[in-house]
């Protein structure tokens, strides 16, 4: 079963795990961040962006500082996973990121783990074959933690996450 960006913040909703920002409109920040990436951005992107997603359960979005006013905004985090050919969607909380990979030129990439123990260079491990994947699997971390899930366990939610090209899933990451 695949969840659209919007299938996964409704998901999310209903479960209380979902914080958005507060109104405005997103297309300036849309239209922002798409210049800054070079027109490269992804459909699941540009969905989260619309979404107004400020952060999943404990987990802080990564977003660039948005206003009207041109020498006001600033682009906060969003080159950090650019070497690596990705944008970082949400932070660890431990100095770590998420990313959402840019190389396939896909309109729902996967979403990867960058330890920055690797200084960001390339991917750790698959977080999700897509970014609403990845939004539900984020929402039920703690909880599997929690649980004591068998490796593995992110299948259920995400069939395809040990087939992302650049990184396997976690469990096989070693």
């Amino acid at each position: 079963m695949g969840f659209t960006v919007q299938e996964a913040c409704c998901t999310l909703d209903a479960q209380g795990a979902l914080r958005r920002r507060p109104g405005g409109s997103p297309d300036g920040l849309v239209a922002y961040v798409r210049a800054l990436l070079g027109d490269r951005m992804p459909a699941d992107l540009e969905a989260f962006y619309r979404e107004g997603v400020e952060a999943v359960g404990d987990f802080r979005a990564i977003l660039p500082k948005w206003n009207e006013r041109p020498e006001r905004r600033r682009e906060g985090m969003l080159r950090a996973l650019m070497p690596a050919q990705a944008v970082p969607i949400f932070s660890d909380g431990a100095g770590s990121l998420y990313g959402l990979d840019l190389s396939s030129g896909a309109a729902s990439p996967a979403v990867y783990f960058f330890d920055h123990e690797d200084l960001f260079e390339r991917p750790r491990w698959a977080a999700g074959s897509s970014l609403g994947h990845f939004l539900v699997l984020l929402a039920q971390q703690d909880q599997a933690i929690e649980e004591g899930r068998t490796p593995g366990w992110e299948r259920r939610i995400d069939p395809n996450i040990d087939k992302c090209p650049r990184a396997p899933p976690i469990w096989l990451s070693g």
